[in-house]
Order: C-alpha cells, then sequence, then structure tokens
C-alpha cells in the first residue's frame, strides 16, 4: 500500500513521496526499496541506500529519502507489521478439541487442534487457544487473550499438610481468572487457587515455561519472562517486570512498577518502583558492586595473607 495510506491508517506523518508503493516491513539487515524499514538508532541509518524508505524520527530524514516521521518507532513498530499482517484470527472449535458441555465458548473464540478445555471454564471473544493447550475446571478466560500450545492452566495447585501419617494433599477448590488481552505462552503452568481463583489481570503477557502457583495474583500489564517460578499466594501488582530465570517465594507482595533481573531470587516484599537483582534479592546498584568485590576476592585474600606476615614479622621484633 502506499505510505499515503499508511500514514491515514496510523495518524502519522509522511516524509518524500506519498504515491511510494510498500509491500512489507524489514529490519536493516533486509531493507528493500519496496519494504518500510523501521530506525531508531541513526548508526543503522548510516549503512542504509537512500531509496531505502524509512519509518523514523523526523531528524533521521534527508531531502532524498521516503518514509513516515515517528517520535517512537519502537511504538510504532507493533502497529506497522499488524496492518501487514494477512492471518485471519480464526474462530471455532477444531473437530479434534474437547470442550467440555459445561464451558462457554464465545461464537468469536477458537478453540485449536487436541485441545481440552474443562467444565465451568469460558473463553471471550477474540480468544484463541492454540492447539494442545489444557484448561481444566473452571479456568475463566477473558477477551483478546492468546493461549500457546502446550500451556497448562487450572491444574492442582501444589499444596501439602504434614501429618504423623505422612504428607496429606489439600484439595485444591479454586480456579484460575484470566482478564483480558493477556498472553500465555508455551508450556506455562498456572495452578488454580486452593479456595479462591489465582489471578491473571488484563494486558498481562507470560512468556514460555513459566510456572506460577496457586493463590498467585497478578497485576495488569505486567511481563513475565520465561523459566520464572512464582511461588503460591504471592502478590505481583500491576505494572511488573519479571525478566528470565527468576524465583519469587509464596507470600511476598512485588510492588507496583517494580524490575526483577534475570535469576533473581525474591524471598522478602520488594518496593514499588524497585530494580533488584541476585540472591537474596537486593537494589540492583548494591548487587553489582556486590559482585565486583566478590570477584577480586582472590587478589584481597593474598593481600591479607601479605598483612598477616608482616604482622607476624612486627611482633617478633
Amino acid at each position: 500500500m502506499k505510505l499515503s495510506v499508511i500514514a491515514e491508517k496510523l495518524n502519522v506523518n509522511i516524509y518524500g513521496n506519498p504515491n511510494h508503493e510498500i509491500a512489507g516491513i524489514s529490519s536493516p539487515e533486509n531493507a528493500d526499496t519496496n519494504l518500510l524499514c523501521v530506525i531508531w538508532d541513526k548508526h543503522a541509518l548510516e549503512k542504509l541506500h537512500p531509496d531505502i524508505p524509512i519509518a523514523a524520527p523526523q531528524e533521521l530524514f534527508t531531502s532524498s529519502r521516503d518514509g513516515l516521521i515517528s517520535a517512537n518507532p519502537r511504538a510504532l513498530l507493533p502497529e506497522l507489521l499488524a496492518l501487514f499482517s494477512h492471518q485471519a484470527k480464526p474462530k471455532g472449535i477444531h473437530p479434534s478439541a474437547v470442550v467440555s458441555l459445561g464451558a462457554q465458548i464465545s461464537p468469536e473464540a477458537y478453540i485449536g487442534a487436541n485441545a481440552f478445555v474443562g467444565d465451568g471454564c469460558t473463553a471471550g471473544e477474540g480468544t484463541v487457544i492454540e492447539p494442545n493447550a489444557v484448561l481444566l475446571a473452571n479456568v475463566r478466560v477473558g477477551k483478546n487473550c492468546l493461549i500457546h500450545s502446550g500451556a497448562v492452566i487450572g491444574a492442582d495447585g501444589f499444596g501439602f499438610e504434614r501429618t504423623p501419617r505422612g504428607l496429606v494433599k489439600i484439595p485444591q477448590t479454586g480456579g484460575v481468572s484470566i482478564g483480558d488481552d493477556v498472553e500465555i505462552g508455551a508450556c506455562t503452568t498456572i495452578d488454580r487457587g486452593t479456595m479462591s481463583d489465582t489471578v491473571i489481570a488484563s494486558g498481562t503477557k507470560i512468556d514460555n515455561h513459566v510456572q506460577i502457583g496457586h493463590n498467585v495474583q497478578v497485576g495488569r500489564n505486567c511481563i513475565i519472562c520465561s523459566m520464572t517460578g512464582i511461588a503460591g499466594s504471592s502478590v505481583i501488582e500491576d505494572d511488573v517486570t519479571i525478566s528470565v530465570q527468576a524465583g519469587i517465594t509464596d507470600h511476598v507482595r512485588v510492588g507496583k512498577g517494580a524490575i526483577i533481573a534475570a535469576r533473581t531470587g525474591v524471598t522478602n516484599d520488594i518496593p514499588a518502583g524497585a530494580i533488584v537483582s541476585g540472591f537474596p534479592a537486593r537494589p540492583h546498584n548494591e548487587a553489582k558492586r556486590a559482585l565486583v568485590l566478590a570477584s577480586d576476592l582472590p587478589s584481597l585474600f593474598k593481600r591479607i595473607r601479605v598483612l598477616e606476615k608482616k604482622l607476624e614479622e612486627l611482633q617478633k621484633l
């Protein structure tokens, strides 16, 4: 489509020829004259031929280049990709899917091949449940969600009580409540609550291979990256980012807007807006200083041994 059409759809301004035909979106590495290249780094622009159209801040344009002006091309990229995506959102239930008679599936939702949807489940308008995903009893999914293949939602929470006769399983009678516009990655597991629901609020995005325990409450617009584990009854407030392989123990609260760095071990509450890393989790700058000091321990040890020998010599005088 022409640059003028794209600009009108996305409400941005044109630089250069409005009739330049665009066939798709590209990265700088795959740039071509009929592909719109999204640029936010002037160093990437230096490698592009002047005939390559770009979406970029106005200061990056030269008089000979066509494109779209955007103060925030990173934010524009998803809209551009969606504009050129030819994949229609599927609807209906695949013949091989197993859907309980007690489930309520919107006619505008999709249940993929070999998926299982249990009794008391709901799936709202525009939600896609991909092949081989499993929703056990009482999993309620809102609108426009995407649940990837292999996800298991609503399995028993991991709850046991030690007794004189051994470990006794605690029945898990709650469900899982998932808001609107939530994405849940492949092979992620979300356990149902013990008595009330485990909750994933609207707008949250969960990566592949994440484990979320029973009774966990995850707020709005959170990002939870792969191989993270969140133990039971923890609360993750809105806008939290949890990086890869983080571990969060049970019954802690992570405050709004906090950032948990990769491989962090959270054992206590994290205040709102904090950036933490390490084990146990501590303020990121403090954790970095500790790592630097730890790397210097061998030389510090040698210096201490030298000082000890000198002290012994002085004591003999």
